[in-house]
């Protein structure tokens, strides 16, 4: 596993990726649909992750996709609220 990066830059990162794939986090989070602690892991997740620099390529180049990348970590989590709408 790779060292844990800034948690800033992935809280940005991975909210990045969630528009890209149409799905609000902060609401998800605000309505309940996703625990303040599950979004905390999700960003931890995000800061072990070690395809930054595939996720950085993908996300300069996503126009909301109904897909989340098979190479985000962070995939079980933006793909289960894509299936919500």
């Amino acid at each position: 596993m790779c060292p844990k990066h800034d948690t800033r830059a992935h809280f940005w990162r991975m909210l990045a990726m969630s528009r890209a794939v149409g799905v609000d986090l902060v609401e998800a989070t605000r309505e309940g649909w996703l625990s303040e602690r599950s979004f905390t892991e999700a960003v931890n997740v995000c800061r072990n992750c070690a395809t930054v620099t595939a996720c950085n390529g993908w996300l300069d180049h996503a126009c909301e996709v109904p897909f989340t990348p098979a190479f985000c970590p962070n995939a079980p989590v933006f793909n289960a609220f894509c299936e919500r709408s």
